[in-house]
C-alpha cells in the first residue's frame, strides 16, 4: 500500500527531474461526515474520503500548480510534469526568494481528537438530532435547522529543500438556526461553534443561545438614524475581525494596494484597548496546526499591541518581497487542508487580548445604545468602510438588554471602529476563527428604521 509520505518523496523526485528549480508537494487524506437537519427534518447525512497530491513547482520565480486525487506513481508523474510545464510557460518572477529551509516543528498539542476518528455516520446524525432538539424545547420555535459536522486529516509536505513535515488534524462544528414566531411576528437567532476536539456541550450551547435569541427577539423596537454606542457580542466581534484584520493584515493584499492597512504598520490604527495576536499553537483551536502550508513552524506573532499594527501575515513569498521572515501563514485550507488549491495566506487563530469589564457591566453602563450580535455583513478591505444589516441586534435602554432592532443598518470605518473601542470584556469564546471577548465600541452610526 503506498502511503502519503512515499507518494509525496516520489512526486518532489519527479517535478525536479522534469526541470523545476524548487517545488513543494503536499499530500491530504481527510474523511468528513456530515448530519444536516433542516426545518425540523433530516435534509442529508453525508460520508466522504479523499485522498491525494497538490504539486506546486517553480522556474525562475514562475510557479505552476497541478493536482491528483491519487498516490499511484503514474499519475503523480504526470501531474509533476504538468506543473513544470506551467512554471515553463509563465512570466519569471525577480520577487521570488524561495520556499523554506528546513526547521524543527515545535509539537502543538490538541490538533488530533481519536475521539472522532471514531465516530459512525449515526452518531452524528445522533448529535445533530440532539441539537435540533435543544434548538426546538419552546413552543415559540416554529422552524429548526441544524448542522453538526466532524472532519479528520492527515497532511504531509515535503519540499525541494528538504523540508519534511506531518501531522493529523481533527475538527467538530456544531450550528444551530431557529426561527421563533407569534401569530404577528417572527425573528431568527443563530449560534455556531468549533472546535478540533470532540465537545459535546458545545451542541446544547449552539442549540439553546440560538433558541434563546430567538425568542428574545420576538419582542421588537425601532431605533431613529443616530450614533449610539454598540457592544459587539463575541459572534459578531470574530465575524467581522476575521476579515477586518484576518484578511487586511494579509501581506499579499497590502503589497498589492489592495487593503486598508497598507502603509499603516508601525502605525496606531485603534485604541490602546486593542491587542490582537495571531496564534496557530492554541489547544484545540480550530485553526491551530503545527507547520503552516509550506512547512513554517507555528509560531504566535502580535499583530496589534495596544492599537499599534506590528506585522502582516506573510507566506515565504510576501516575505522574501519584503524582506523579512515568514509568519507562518500559507494556508491549505481549514480545518482541514486540501491538495486541490495552492496555498494562499490566511490567520491561523486570531486572540483578542481580554479586558477586565463583565458583559452585564459593559451594558449596565449604556444608557440607550445597541448590542449587536451578529451580522453577515464584510467590511471593504480596500477602502477600510463597514456598513452593513444588523441581523440580530437589541436595544439597551437604561442599562436593560430589551426588544430587537428591525430593519437597521450600521455604518463605521474600520479604523474609527478600532479607535472607538473603549471597553475589552473579560471572557472570550471562539467564533469564526477568532477567539475574542465583548466589545464596547463608543459611537457607530446606525441607519434606523424609526
Amino acid at each position: 500500500m503506498v502511503t502519503l509520505e512515499d507518494a509525496v518523496t516520489k512526486a518532489v523526485g519527479h517535478a525536479t527531474r522534469a526541470g523545476a528549480s524548487d517545488c513543494d508537494v503536499v499530500g491530504c487524506s481527510s474523511r468528513y461526515i456530515v448530519a444536516e437537519i433542516e426545518k425540523g427534518s433530516m435534509k442529508q447525512a453525508s460520508a466522504s474520503d479523499e485522498v491525494g497530491i497538490g504539486i506546486r513547482a517553480f522556474i525562475n520565480g514562475s510557479s505552476g500548480f497541478s493536482y491528483c486525487a491519487d498516490l499511484k506513481d503514474s499519475p503523480i508523474r504526470r501531474m509533476a510534469e504538468l506543473a513544470v510545464s506551467l512554471a515553463k510557460a509563465g512570466t519569471p518572477d525577480p520577487d521570488f526568494r524561495g520556499l523554506p529551509e528546513p526547521e524543527k516543528v515545535s509539537k502543538v498539542s490538541g490538533l488530533f481528537d481519536k475521539r472522532i476518528a471514531s465516530l459512525g455516520a449515526d452518531e452524528v446524525v445522533d448529535m445533530a438530532i440532539h441539537l435540533a432538539e435543544v434548538a426546538g424545547s419552546d413552543r415559540r420555535i416554529t422552524s429548526v435547522n441544524a448542522l453538526v459536522a466532524v472532519g479528520l486529516g492527515t497532511a504531509c509536505l515535503m519540499n525541494s529543500r528538504e523540508v519534511s513535515a506531518y501531522q493529523q488534524m481533527s475538527s467538530f462544528d456544531a450550528v444551530g438556526e431557529v426561527v421563533a414566531g407569534t401569530k404577528s411576528d417572527m425573528f431568527s437567532g443563530t449560534d455556531v461553534r468549533s472546535s478540533r476536539k470532540l465537545d459535546k456541550p458545545l451542541l446544547d450551547l449552539a442549540g439553546s443561545n440560538a433558541r434563546e435569541h430567538a425568542i428574545m427577539g420576538l419582542k421588537k423596537t425601532r431605533m431613529p438614524t443616530g450614533d449610539y454606542p454598540v457592544i459587539m457580542d463575541p459572534l459578531a466581534v470574530g465575524f467581522l475581525l476575521a476579515s477586518a484584520v484576518g484578511d487586511g493584515a494579509n501581506a499579499d493584499s497590502v503589497q498589492r494596494g489592495r487593503s486598508y492597512l497598507a502603509g499603516k504598520l508601525g502605525k496606531r490604527i485603534g485604541s490602546s484597548s486593542l491587542s490582537v495576536s495571531d496564534d496557530p499553537t492554541v489547544e484545540w483551536a480550530s485553526g491551530s496546526y503545527s507547520f503552516d502550508g509550506e512547512g513554517t513552524p507555528a509560531r504566535r506573532k502580535l499583530l496589534v499591541d495596544k492599537g499599534t499594527l506590528r506585522t502582516y501575515l506573510h507566506d515565504s513569498y510576501t516575505s522574501g518581497k519584503d524582506s523579512t521572515n515568514s509568519t507562518g501563514n500559507s494556508s491549505r485550507g481549514a480545518p482541514q487542508w486540501s491538495f486541490r488549491t495552492p496555498p494562499s495566506i490566511s490567520s491561523s487563530n486570531l486572540l483578542v487580548r481580554p479586558g477586565t469589564t463583565t458583559s452585564d457591566s459593559m451594558i449596565e453602563d449604556v444608557k440607550n445604545g445597541i448590542y449587536l450580535r451578529l451580522t453577515w455583513d464584510r467590511p471593504n478591505l480596500t477602502t477600510g468602510e463597514l456598513s452593513g444589516l444588523m441581523m440580530e441586534c437589541y436595544k439597551i435602554s437604561n442599562g436593560d438588554l430589551g426588544a430587537s432592532i428591525r430593519q437597521s443598518s450600521m455604518g463605521i470605518s474600520l479604523l474609527d471602529m478600532f479607535d472607538r473601542i473603549e471597553q475589552v470584556g473579560r471572557v472570550p469564546r471562539e467564533a469564526f476563527g477568532v477567539i475574542t471577548p465583548h466589545l464596547k465600541v463608543s459611537k457607530v452610526r446606525i441607519g434606523g428604521s424609526g
